[in-house]
């Protein structure tokens, strides 16, 4: 007959804890993994499924209820996925930032409204590009990565040392830059058409006075944005290539 102790139970339960708190971690703060349009007990089910299968396949070293730092390791481990989420989270924003510059320099931005999913005030331009971005993300499997990216870095970061050895090679600093740099990088283009275009306005009011030009301004600028998005959406490709390209370099898949 096979017998179970309590105290084997109770270190199998450690051993699927521990990868269990990681994955939920991802289905907390990850984008479109965290969304609202997936309820709460759907992410939690989903994280106990793909634990349930990790949780044998990992290599790492059984963990105990005995041992007192069980709760910091834990912990630990819901760090580790709140951090891979929200790494992909920043970097995705550069989408975001990108179009909250190009609404802002067509005008748009007087017609922000609350976006309840970041909880702020933001233009059309701006959500349009970064429900595109989502997309993409999801066109690219981008949450089946992250979840891949979170399973391998259970063997490769174990539990005692996820703390110290997973988040302290994430740079924020270099993280930020890449934000900044990928958003400039898709605003770029537009930014300059549109200067032009406010250029070409100043001219105008030099050699017709008579002109209104705030009443003219807004029409013109919006429509000339309008157009420039029209004709370079089918450019984003690469941009957002790029974009999902430094997630995955940011959290080492």
């Amino acid at each position: 007959m096979i017998s179970v102790t309590e105290a084997q139970l109770l270190g199998w339960l450690a051993s699927f804890l521990l990868p269990f708190f990681r994955i939920l971690g991802i289905f907390t703060a990850a984008p479109i993994l965290s969304a609202r349009a997936f309820p709460t007990r759907i992410r939690i089910g989903l994280a106990l499924l793909v634990a349930m299968v990790t949780a044998p396949l990992s290599s790492a070293a059984p963990a105990s209820f005995d041992d007192p730092d069980i709760w910091l390791l834990l912990a630990a481990e819901l760090m580790v996925g709140l951090a891979i989420g929200l790494v992909a989270r920043m970097i995705l924003s550069a989408v975001d930032l990108a179009g909250e510059t190009i609404g802002l320099q067509m005008g748009l931005s007087f017609a922000g409204f609350f976006d309840p999913a970041s909880g702020s005030n933001s233009n059309a331009v701006g959500r349009l590009l970064g429900t595109l971005s989502l997309a993409a993300f999801v066109a690219a499997d981008g949450p089946a990565l992250l979840i891949a990216a979170t399973v391998q870095s259970i063997d490769t970061v174990p539990a005692a040392e996820a703390g110290n050895a997973f988040l302290g090679r994430i740079d924020i600093g270099n993280i930020a830059t890449t934000v900044f740099e990928l958003g400039i990088l898709i605003a770029l283009p537009y930014m300059a058409l549109l200067l032009f275009v406010n250029l070409a306005l100043g001219v105008v009011s030099r050699v017709a006075p008579q002109l209104n030009v705030f009443a003219i301004g807004f029409p013109v600028t919006i429509s000339a944005g309008l157009v420039l998005l029209t004709l370079g959406l089918p450019l984003m490709a690469q941009p957002f290539s790029r974009v999902i390209e430094a997630i995955l370099r940011a959290i080492g898949f």
